[in-house]
């Protein structure tokens, strides 16, 4: 099924006025309503390797009835553009997902009074200059693709047995806004998702910015200011772990120079700083716990207050200290 992410409305029914005055304080006419209506997201796997299970679709498409459609998912009452008055499902039994299923594309009617103020975004929704859509919902868990499991090994994005492992998103629990973008994470559409239990990895934008920073390294994303911070904290904490990493490497070769000091005395200590700078942690480890087992075996540690063995031969024992 070929669809366009976004298609005007010429004409209003009466059913659908009826749809648009439920939601508004006064009853309006068509001649003061602009209507369009986007493709807000479907069942295919996404560019973050995850997509909507059908249910979760049909589930979705009540929640967003009445949400406020934005940009950017910049949540301010000013930036409020147009609102959703009915969604429903099509599907092209022809055309199948990821999983040989119909593709199945949710579909958003949305509405903007006709005013000299929303001339602007009127234009540009004619002229195809806003056109693709992203949704922002919270899902209570999400399915590996692969085993139909909440938590498994599979990493999303990597292939087994030539399959590439996607997570499906199941239980939609709130719809909160859909938003115009540049560039929607989903081909068709787009969706920022929040899982509010289970697959922890998917929780937060946080967590999410590994494949953000992927996404701007193909030139697929434009940053909003949640994403931005987002991407922020996820550097600041790498390079956190880059410094305590640095630091763990250096202390495992400090304790491998002392350690070969004790057993290999002989050994240069220019040619073992040489052969450690092409060895990774994992290496160093297991070098460092063999060379401090074989000097333990030279010189063994014993306390100065171990009990000795006592040699009862001796008499007056009850009074040595």
């Amino acid at each position: 099924m070929t669809t366009e992410a976004i298609s005007t409305h010429k004409s209003l029914d009466e059913n659908e006025m009826k749809l648009i005055n439920n939601l508004t304080r006064r009853s309006f006419t068509a001649d003061e309503i602009y209507t369009f209506t986007a493709v807000l997201c479907d069942n295919e796997v996404d560019r973050d390797f995850e997509r909507f299970s059908r249910k979760s679709l049909e589930k979705l498409a009540g929640l967003f009835i009445g949400k406020t459609c934005i940009l950017d998912h910049e949540r301010k009452s000013a930036n409020q553009m147009a609102r959703i008055y009915d969604a429903s499902l099509e599907t092209d039994e022809s055309v199948k997902n990821a999983d040989n299923e119909p593709y199945t594309a949710l579909k958003a009617k949305m509405y903007l009074p006709k005013t000299e103020k929303n001339a602007d975004v009127i234009t540009a929704i004619e002229s195809g200059i806003l056109k693709e859509v992203s949704i922002s919902c919270s899902v209570e868990r999400s399915v590996c693709g692969i085993c139909g499991k909440e938590k498994c090994s599979h990493e999303k994005g990597k292939s087994y047995g030539g399959e590439i492992c996607h997570r499906i998103l199941e239980d939609p629990k709130d719809a909160y806004e859909c938003s115009f973008v540049a560039v929607p994470a989903q081909r068709s559409a787009g969706v920022t998702k929040a899982v509010t239990k289970g697959y922890i990895r998917e929780a937060t934008l946080s967590s999410d910015a590994p494949e953000i920073v992927k996404s701007l390294g193909e030139g697929e994303k434009h940053l909003s200011k949640e994403e931005a911070a987002a991407v922020s904290s996820y550097i600041e904490s790498l390079e956190k772990n880059a410094e305590l990493g640095e630091k763990y490497h250096a202390q495992l070769q400090a304790d491998i120079l002392k350690f070969s000091a004790l057993i290999q005395p002989e050994l240069p200590r220019g040619v073992l700083i040489s052969a450690m700078k092409n060895l990774g942690a994992d290496e160093l480890e297991q070098m460092e716990q063999s060379y401090r087992r074989m000097a333990r075996q030279l010189f063994p540690v014993e306390p100065q207050l171990a009990v000795k063995h006592e040699d009862k031969s001796t008499k007056n024992n009850e009074f040595k200290i």
